[in-house]
């Protein structure tokens, strides 16, 4: 059985190395001389074209500043309810249906009933709707991605810190945030994730208003130009990977001026 998942897991990884060689060649190439599709015409027309389009530009920092505010806000929310998810499951089981409930209706459904009741309340076409919305969304993640960190958080650890007279502050940064800090860190990574690669919820709550990365993405994949699909593609990636990065860097950076282990 182990033979049989080595296999699997080394075709999977041939597989997607593949696919990463070929993005990155379709974003230069030009045409498909077949069966000569090494020796096409590159150039860098999609990168060019990328960089001085200003409405993709925009679509960019949108996208960044709406997923770094929605990722932030829905962690800040989904840390208390976890804990109370955890430790009062039964009591709390009609709130847990509640934010679990957009894993049941879809984002159209969603998006739908927004937008017709913060139209009505004159709202529609902002980004603080589009940030509040997505945190409905990301919420249910980060919420089931935090709750097993309390599983490995128990009472005695707490008690035994209060006990050697640490005080509740001590406390939250001493023991709460280090046993706490991997799960929250992908949590964030997570609702970031989310939020930039949300397409039709962004669309409906903005009206056509807001422009965002896959708002303004998506009509290059319509028009089926490889070129500049691939090339924003790996740009979608590359912001996701740098974004990881920073974040982990982030948390090094705390776990070593506090001497912690990560």
């Amino acid at each position: 059985m182990k033979k049989i998942s080595k296999f699997i897991l080394y075709i999977y990884i041939v597989l997607l190395i593949f696919a990463g060689i070929d993005l990155i060649f379709t974003s230069f190439r030009q045409n498909y001389p077949w069966p000569n599709l090494i020796l096409a015409n590159y150039s860098l027309r999609s990168y060019n074209y990328l960089l001085k389009d200003k409405k993709f530009m925009v679509g960019l920092f949108n996208s960044l500043s709406i997923g770094l505010c929605s990722s932030l806000l829905s962690l800040i929310m989904s840390i208390p309810l976890a804990k109370k998810l955890y430790y009062k499951q039964k009591a709390f089981k009609m709130i847990s249906f509640v934010i679990f409930l957009p894993f049941l209706i879809g984002a159209t459904s969603i998006g739908l009933g927004l937008q017709l009741f913060f139209k009505q309340m004159g709202f529609a076409g902002s980004k603080i709707l589009i940030i509040i919305c997505q945190c409905l969304l990301i919420i249910p993640y980060e919420v089931r991605i935090i709750r097993p960190a309390y599983s490995f958080l128990g009472d005695n650890i707490i008690y035994a810190g209060k006990m050697l007279g640490a005080s509740d502050s001590n406390i939250r940064k001493e023991i709460i945030f280090p046993i706490l800090a991997p799960f929250i860190k992908t949590a964030l990574i997570m609702g970031f994730i989310l939020s930039i690669s949300d397409y039709y919820l962004t669309l409906v709550l903005g009206s056509g208003l807001v422009e965002t990365f896959m708002t303004v993405a998506f009509p290059f994949f319509v028009s089926r130009d490889r070129a500049i699909s691939s090339t924003i593609s790996i740009l979608f990636l590359l912001i996701n990977i740098i974004f990881i990065i920073i974040v982990e860097i982030i948390f090094r950076l705390i776990f070593r001026s506090k001497k912690w282990t990560l």
